[in-house]
């Protein structure tokens, strides 16, 4: 059986976090190699075409890849997906975060 169910995030980006597939990567600010993330593959859900360009562009606007709600952390995929991620940075930038904005 498969059903359709909708989702409400109240979600956000963090930090200046790019992640990057080698070293090599020219990208500015913090780069976290997507090898070291935690990808929870279970949690992967399907964004519509508009939910999915708005939230890229927020996340351009706000020079990040990480998003996050205040406790769990997500990022977005390939064919307009969202996953939620875990590292051990992440924790660090969500309290540099709070300090600076809350």
């Amino acid at each position: 059986m498969r059903f359709t169910a909708t989702k409400i995030f109240s979600i956000e980006p963090i930090g200046n976090i790019s992640f990057i597939f080698n070293n090599k990567s020219r990208r500015k600010g913090k780069r976290i190699l997507i090898n070291d993330v935690t990808i929870h593959h279970n949690t992967k859900m399907t964004l519509d075409d508009e939910t999915y360009k708005s939230l890229m562009k927020f996340m351009k606007e706000r020079k990040s890849d990480l998003l996050t709600d205040g406790t769990n952390f997500y990022t977005t995929t390939a064919y307009q997906h969202i996953v939620m991620i875990a590292h051990p940075q992440f924790n660090k930038e969500l309290e540099l975060y709070r300090e600076l904005y809350q």
